[in-house]
């Protein structure tokens, strides 16, 4: 029996839809199933932070004077430590089991830079510690892209963080964002 053109490319299509079905509803089960993280957010380049429909993310903690970074920071996991409601990296580890014996472990890798010292009558400044969990852009609609761009802008070093990321992350250990917490307003990512 021979199929035609017309019938092929259908069960082609039709197999192609499942499957981008199947994916769109595994990924939110395993955003829903997974561990909610708070994560502190700061403005990643004020010039290019907007673009489209998305904000681009920064999941940056600072690091007061005093404070220094965390180890490990490329070896392809990272711990998580509940601090208050927010959680925080405290250090990096080459597997999964070394991670969770100092928290929650997720992929990823961090960038830090120290806090610097106050010297010959300057003020001191914190420092920074960025992840990178493969969570970078958050979809939304431009007149709420816009007021969080002016959120993350008006942020300075001297209040308190008004933006955090919503991140599940799931058994295998990945990152999947869920939404933003801005000035207390929490947004959501609701595909279905």
């Amino acid at each position: 029996m021979k199929i035609n053109a017309a019938s092929r490319i259908m069960i082609v299509a039709g197999v192609c839809a499942l499957s981008l079905i199947g994916v769109v509803v595994s990924e939110g089960a395993a955003r829903r199933g997974g561990q909610e993280a708070l994560l502190p957010m700061e403005a990643v380049d004020p010039r290019s932070l907007l673009s489209g429909h998305y904000v681009q993310l920064g999941l940056t903690q600072r690091l007061e004077p005093g404070q220094t970074c965390p180890a490990g920071g490329d070896q392809g996991w990272i711990a998580l430590r509940r601090q208050g409601e927010t959680y925080l990296a405290v250090g990096g580890a080459a597997s999964r089991e070394q991670a969770q014996l100092l928290g929650l472990p997720v992929k990823g890798g961090f960038d830090c830079a120290e806090p610097t010292p106050a010297a010959d009558g300057g003020e001191a400044f914190p420092g920074w510690l960025t992840l990178r969990i493969g969570v970078d852009r958050f979809h939304i609609n431009q007149a709420d892209a816009l007021r969080i761009e002016r959120v993350l802008r008006e942020q300075t070093i001297d209040e308190a963080t008004r933006a955090y990321a919503i991140v599940s992350i799931g058994r295998d250990g990945r990152a999947r964002l869920k939404g933003l917490r801005i000035d207390g307003e929490r947004l959501e990512l609701n595909w279905l």
